[in-house]
């Protein structure tokens, strides 16, 4: 063991003012010069700290805050010491009867908010230092600390371009960054955690990527593209190597996975779910405004991939959601509209919609890219980087990146916590913007920003304490025959309402529809929710594309309340000439188990009986709440109606 020998050591710090004013300190055997103006004289002590002692110099040990300076054995002078901040308090492992009694008189007890810990509260430094020293002693405690404040140090990298990577660190706005930098001060950077790319390849041995590179989790190699490895940079360009800047989860390994043909891409979707646990997708259809459809063994794997992947907690798919602005929406995409997958959509620098950002009922969050004032830096193929980067191509990865630190964090997440999360953490970006609203759980949403905006810090805390959600479960109304020809050139279309009986804390909610139709565009389709939360999944517009079938679209706009209820379907055909059937319709919402009980047990015995028609129409005369089933704020012949179709189903 070293040994602290005063007798050895002379230094100099600007922090340390002797009476005489002179920027120095001697110690030595029978010499020392007093702190400050008022006299207080430095003490060498030894202070147990977690996991070892440390020797030092405490600044004011009458105090009860003070530094410590710690200044290693053989230091020269002018050293400059290890600071620690040091506080007139003991952490103990035990119980709170034992530590007090080994204590004694003169502190201050109360348990510490992590459980089995008790913090013991003296009046001064020196106190708490004798006191620890004492109590470590003691056969029953498991660990006893002083209380310290180690020497703490942002992890900016080093790297030369780190400074222009403003959605990383934003120097000219604070409020307009992904918190990176206090997420990794937690220290979580990604580490562990593999992120693969699929599209086609990108440049493994770039000098920036190279010790990332997870070949074991890669596919063999394709064609190296420009945009493959800008969306690898933006993910995890190595750290404090001397070249480029970083990406958000700089530890992360990072492996290549190739699209092609739709069992090419089903076999990305899958590829070695074992090692990879996100994978980015900064590709999806044209954006030109068109419905198109994912072909059975894709969505196959995808459903494949979030139940058996990682382990059986499920592969985690991160989508760019578009960029069509707003002639194209998010819902016509069917991988960026899947509820297996996270839609990310675009802001820029000033916190506004990029132009180029589609809007949409199943888009969940979006982060930073370019689309205000700048562009994002990030590698580049032959070596280079880039400094204009952008689309939802560069959000996606970005929001692929946090989430490889959100399981750093917290590895044992599922695909679903992870949805979950964002939800909980997604701020409300752009207050103007007067596409937000409020959903019947009270959450902020919008077709222009999803649930919100993502941020990292917030997102890696959440993680560490995450309890996970429960099993998922369904509300599904079954199929509803409409068999209706809709009005040509009618903007009133066609509205049918569907009783969902189901009591579910909802997620994502799928309408499924069958259309017979000549042109697709002339059709605008709505979903209403019991709570009168708005989905809007199509408009019109130049869509040449014929019939529904068995079509899915995805919304996330209802997320937290709850699927019970009556739910209403609106098609409109809002162009001339082409005439369109309604053939049926199916609301399915996935989600979590509800604590409700049954929704029509309004007298609480249990079952649905007579009298709980006799409790609904007393409170329906009286304008109790409880009768309001369609929860629209009024009392109508639509309450008796969705009361009446849940009755039938009975409590189960």
């Amino acid at each position: 063991m070293v040994r602290f020998d005063p007798a050895r050591l002379e230094f100099r710090h600007r922090s340390l003012r002797c009476a005489s004013a002179v920027l120095c300190l001697t110690l030595s055997a029978g010499a020392a010069c007093a702190f400050g103006p008022d006299g207080v004289q430095p003490q060498i002590k030894s202070i147990l700290a977690p996991g070892r002692a440390i020797t030092g110099v405490v600044v004011n040990g009458q105090a009860t805050r003070s530094r410590l300076l710690q200044y290693e054995p053989d230091a020269l002078r002018g050293a400059v010491p290890t600071i620690y901040e040091i506080g007139a308090r003991v952490i103990v492992d035990g119980e709170l009867h034992e530590v007090r009694r080994a204590a004694g008189p003169g502190v201050r007890l109360r348990r510490a908010a992590t459980k089995g810990f008790v913090l013991v509260e003296t009046d001064t430094v020196d106190h708490a230092i004798e006191l620890a020293n004492r109590l470590a002693q003691h056969p029953l405690f498991g660990s006893v600390e002083v209380d310290l404040q180690p020497p703490r140090a942002e992890r900016s990298p080093s790297d030369p371009a780190f400074f222009v990577q403003w959605p990383l660190r934003n120097n000219d706005n604070a409020n307009a960054d992904v918190n990176a930098v206090d997420a990794w001060d937690l220290g979580f950077t990604g580490a562990g955690v593999t992120v693969g790319v699929i599209e086609l390849g990108w440049q493994v041995d770039h000098p920036d990527l190279a010790a990332n590179f997870a070949s074991d989790a890669s596919m063999p190699p394709s064609i190296v593209t420009t945009h493959a490895t800008q969306v690898a940079g933006v993910i995890a360009a190595d750290n404090d190597n001397g070249q480029g800047g970083v990406g958000i989860a700089y530890d992360a390994g990072l492996s290549r996975l190739i699209y092609g043909l739709a069992s090419d891409t089903a076999n990305a979707f899958l590829f070695r779910n074992d090692l990879n646990d996100i994978k980015n997708n900064s590709w999806g259809p044209t954006d030109n405004g068109r419905i198109t459809v994912m072909s059975a063994i894709e969505h196959a794997a995808l459903v494949e991939g979030v139940t058996l992947g990682r382990g059986g907690l499920g592969e985690i798919y991160v989508w760019a959601a578009g960029n069509g602005g707003l002639d194209d929406r998010v819902d016509y995409d069917p991988y960026a509209s899947s509820r297996y997958t996270i839609a990310i959509g675009a802001i820029g620098n000033l916190n506004m919609r990029a132009d180029y950002n589609e809007i949409g009922s199943s888009m969940f969050a979006v982060t930073y890219s370019d689309g205000n004032e700048l562009g994002v830096f990030t590698t580049s193929n032959n070596n280079g980087y880039s400094s204009n980067f952008g689309g939802t191509s560069a959000s996606a990865p970005l929001a692929a990146g946090m989430i490889a630190l959100m399981l750093d964090a917290n590895p044992n997440l599922s695909w679903r916590d992870v949805q979950h999360i964002i939800a909980d953490t997604a701020w409300q970006v752009d207050l103007a913007s007067e596409g937000w609203a409020v959903n019947g759980d009270g959450r902020n949403i919008s077709e222009d920003f999803g649930l919100g905006a993502l941020d990292a810090h917030a997102l890696v805390v959440a993680a560490q304490g995450w309890t996970s959600v429960a099993d998922e479960v369904i509300a599904d109304s079954g199929v509803v025959s409409v068999s209706q020809t809709i009005p040509d050139d009618d903007f009133a279309g066609i509205t049918v309402t569907i009783p969902v009986t189901d009591q579910v804390k909802l997620e994502s909610v799928e309408l499924r529809l069958n259309v017979d139709t000549d042109y697709v565009g002339d059709l605008q389709i709505t979903l209403v929710s019991p709570s009168g939360t708005t989905s809007v999944f199509t408009t019109s517009r130049v869509d040449p594309t014929d019939d529904l079938v068995d079509h899915i679209f995805t919304t996330v706009r209802s997320w937290g309340e709850d699927a019970a209820g009556l739910w209403t379907v609106n098609i409109a055909d809002r162009r001339a000439t082409n005439i369109a059937d309604w053939v049926d319709a199916r609301i399915i919402g996935y989600g979590t188990a509800t604590t409700g009980g049954c929704a029509v047990d309004l007298t609480g015995d249990g079952i649905a009986d007579f009298g709980d028609v006799q409790a609904f129409l007393s409170a329906y005369h009286t304008q109790d709440p409880i009768a309001d089933f369609n929860a629209d704020g009024q009392f109508d012949y639509f309450d008796l109606q969705v009361f009446l179709n849940l009755f039938s189903a009975g409590c189960p």
